[in-house]
């Protein structure tokens, strides 16, 4: 894909929360992972989102999504982690 390179991603240095719904059929949880294997900054936090698909929004664990959501843009972290792997809703 143009642009969006193992190589290009290794240099994106923002901080960035990147979720995935456990079942979301558009975008495959595998491929969020490697993103954020791949990602260079030491901020990141990768959210695996239970009993959810790619429209977690207004799905079962829909707060659970706010929640992360709103304390990584209030103060940088998802339960108090600036960097690593979650699981919610298991």
């Amino acid at each position: 894909m143009w642009g969006w390179t193992a190589g290009v991603v290794a240099k994106m240095q923002i901080p960035t929360l990147l979720v995935a719904g456990a079942h979301d059929k558009e975008v495959n949880p595998d491929r969020v992972r490697e993103l954020y294997a791949d990602l260079g900054s030491p901020k990141k936090v990768f959210v695996d989102l239970a009993c959810s698909s790619h429209n977690a929004m207004w799905e079962r664990n829909h707060l659970l999504l706010f929640k992360a959501s709103l304390e990584w843009l209030t103060q940088g972290s998802v339960q108090g982690k600036q960097e690593g792997m979650l699981r919610l809703g298991y």
